[in-house]
């Protein structure tokens, strides 16, 4: 029997076995078929179908493409879809670049284009504490005219103000491309997205779940499947979200989009014939079908027959796919792994989410390990400096060029890949990782058209909140080119392991030695993660940078202080006085002061002299371990932002600046280091 005859039995099955269910709940006196009314789902039906078309306005589109960094996510997706081939044979195929784009496009609306309300600031005292409670502004024509038929009225809590600001709900994508307009919760969030997906040329769709949520969907070529796209979350296929993770009670899900409309809902539970199936109340299920069809042959009326036959066959792809997921059977084809630890909802502020029921249930609840889960795709780490880094990264000897996946990571933006961005401002984060006998790992590989790495040290820096989640317990590890080479790419070697560890605060790295010897040259490493600091309460694993530093073969023989004391003091080749001078000042202060963050984190742009003198630079980069992070630039309280001269290489992000922090170190390294310069720098200050 075909898949086509399967479905089609398969799907009277469950048509007979939905009316059955209807009907005896008539008989019980249950809520029955019409209680919302056929007319009412009908307009809901229609309102999506419009909602999706609106975005398939060229002009529109047009101008969703102006305002978006296309070309930017484009060619990072094609260089992501190309890696695999530079890693080695034992790399399964690399994923295709509508894919790649599809997930680029989901992080890049998340992080930096669309913002979460929750309040608005007061444009009366300019607090931000305005809220919502329940009244609603008159709309004006203009609001009215963008599809804002509600207007939220916020008032300010600030003592004395009696300020209000009004919040209209934009239904029109156009809309909420414009500057001041690029906010709103769930319904915006969708809107604008589904314009950028269908902008880029994904084949995309509306899709909304009958228990207040929308979201939408893409068709993937390469995988002949929809796949799950929620760009509040930055969620990709990650259809069990809502019910597993955010405990939400699925009834209807509805998809619509220009090439027709369709009932998913099978797609986003695992629940049907225990749960969901009981729900679906509201109207018959054979006049949902009937609705849904008339709707795909009204979209499909005059296309050529080619197209027509494409179609059909998606259809009855996605129809087998869906019967197999209500009767409980494996997907067909394979898909991302579903039993996986799944939050509760991460926007909106948490007495909303709690109102709303979706906060889910901590994954540190459970003394179990995290069910076994697939691990993510080989990703570009995107760490190259100059190129895509400030080149004081490149001067440190970090590590470059290489390719990252980890265990897991969370959506599209606490992805795997921030970690090597060089940003404090930025984490990956690994829900598997968390709870009681939860474990993660993340890899660093070393194309083949780069050399194999000999690994001298590295750094971890916590991210921004959560103590509970900073990894306390680790084995760096590696596969040796050796090994690589005889067909080995499995056999790890332990090169450094640590227990116990504490940060000492939030963004305050700390630097790990490994021991001279134990590291021959490496094609692949591995960061493995055995415990978080406090299992019971993490509900995953995070961190913000973790940062691999190599050993300079060509150097190694004669080490910076070796290098310095050559090159002496004054002359045409030598250090310069004030260079030295200013060097001799920072020791001075970290040696004095050893606790003190102040003189262990220096903006970059203050060591100029020291950065442009290479015997210095050296000294204080690769001997005493001063490493180039991005962190915020706030200035002091009073004082205005001042303009400074630009380093060569990349900017660095809006309201970031590139320092060199001195990272704490257990082994108490950092000090004996900056001692011995200090030392040296002191005699040729004598010399002079």
């Amino acid at each position: 029997m075909d898949d086509e005859a399967l479905a089609r039995l398969l799907q009277e099955e469950e048509l007979r076995a939905a009316q059955a269910l209807q009907q005896q709940m008539q008989l019980q006196g249950g809520v029955g078929p019409g209680t919302d009314g056929t007319g009412t789902f009908q307009a809901r039906l229609r309102s999506m179908m419009e909602t999706a078309l609106r975005c398939e306005d060229p002009a529109l589109q047009e101008r969703a493409r102006a305002v978006m960094p296309l070309a930017r996510l484009r060619a990072a997706a094609a260089e992501a879809a190309e890696l695999s081939s530079r890693l080695g044979g034992d790399v399964s195929g690399a994923p295709a670049a509508e894919d790649v784009l599809a997930q680029q496009l989901l992080g890049w609306f998340k992080s930096d284009f669309f913002s979460w309300v929750d309040t608005l600031p007061c444009p009366r005292c300019g607090s931000g504490g305005t809220r919502a409670d329940g009244s609603l502004a008159q709309p004006l024509p203009e609001d009215l005219a963008h599809g804002a038929q509600r207007v939220e009225l916020h008032r300010c809590g600030q003592p004395g103000c009696g300020g209000a600001v009004r919040f209209p709900r934009y239904n029109n994508p156009g809309k909420l491309l414009e500057p001041g307009c690029r906010r709103g919760r769930c319904g915006e969030w969708a809107n604008a997205f589904l314009l950028c997906c269908r902008a880029a040329g994904l084949t995309a769709r509306y899709v909304s779940d009958w228990s207040d949520h929308v979201w939408t969907e893409y068709y993937s070529h390469r995988q002949r499947r929809w796949i799950h796209l929620d760009s509040c979350e930055a969620a990709y296929d990650k259809p069990l979200l809502y019910e597993a993770g955010w405990g939400k009670p699925h009834s209807y899900v509805v998809a619509a989009g220009a090439w027709g409309a369709a009932d998913v809902t099978a797609r986003y539970t695992a629940k049907w014939r225990r749960e969901v199936r009981a729900r679906r109340t509201l109207v018959p299920e054979r006049w949902l079908a009937r609705q849904l069809g008339d709707m795909t042959a009204g979209r499909r009326a005059g296309w050529p027959g080619p197209k027509r036959l494409v179609w059909l066959g998606r259809d009855a792809e996605e129809r087998v796919e869906l019967l197999r997921q209500r009767l409980g059977l494996p997907a067909s084809r394979p898909q991302q792994a579903q039993q996986q630890a799944l939050p509760g909802r991460q926007t909106g502020s948490l007495e909303w989410r709690q109102q709303r029921g979706e906060t889910g249930a901590s994954a540190s609840t459970s003394a179990a390990p995290a069910p076994a889960r697939e691990p993510t795709s080989y990703r570009l780490a995107a760490d190259v400096p100059g190129s895509q880094l400030p080149p004081v990264f490149g001067l440190a000897g970090r590590l470059a060029g290489g390719a990252c996946a980890a265990a897991g990571h969370n959506g599209a933006v606490e992805v795997v890949e921030k970690l090597f961005d060089g940003r404090a401002s930025t984490k990956w984060l690994d829900f598997g990782g968390g709870g009681v006998g939860g474990s993660s790992w993340v890899e660093y590989r070393i194309p083949l058209d780069r050399p194999a790495v000999v690994v001298t040290g590295y750094e971890l820096v916590p991210a921004n909140d959560c103590p509970e989640r900073d990894p306390a317990a680790w084995r760096l590890e590696g596969v040796v080119q050796a090994d690589f080479d005889a067909g080995r790419p499995e056999q790890w070697r332990v090169l450094d392991s640590r227990v116990g560890v504490r940060f000492p605060g939030r963004h305050m790295p700390m630097a790990f030695h490994v021991a001279q010897g134990a590291a021959p040259p490496c094609r692949r490493l591995r960061l493995h993660i055995d415990a978080t600091a406090e299992p019971p309460a993490a509900n995953s694993v995070q961190l913000s940078c973790l940062n691999l530093y190599g050993q300079d073969l060509a150097a190694a023989a004669e080490g910076p202080l070796e290098r310095l004391r050559a090159a002496g003091a004054g002359g045409a080749s030598g250090v310069e006085p004030a260079a030295a001078a200013l060097a001799v000042r920072l020791l001075e202060n970290v040696c004095r002061e050893p606790q003190e963050v102040k003189f262990r984190k220096i903006r970059c742009a203050k060591l100029g002299a020291i950065l442009s003198c290479t015997p210095l630079a050296d000294v204080l980069l690769r001997h005493c371990r001063f490493r180039p992070l991005l962190q915020p630039a706030e200035p002091a309280a009073g004082v205005a932002a001042q303009p400074r001269q630009q380093p060569p290489g990349p900017p660095p992000p809006a309201g970031e600046d590139v320092f060199l922090v001195l990272a704490a170190d257990p082994s108490g390294q950092d000090l004996a280091r900056a001692a011995e310069a200090l030392a040296v720098l002191r005699s040729l200050a004598q010399q002079q």
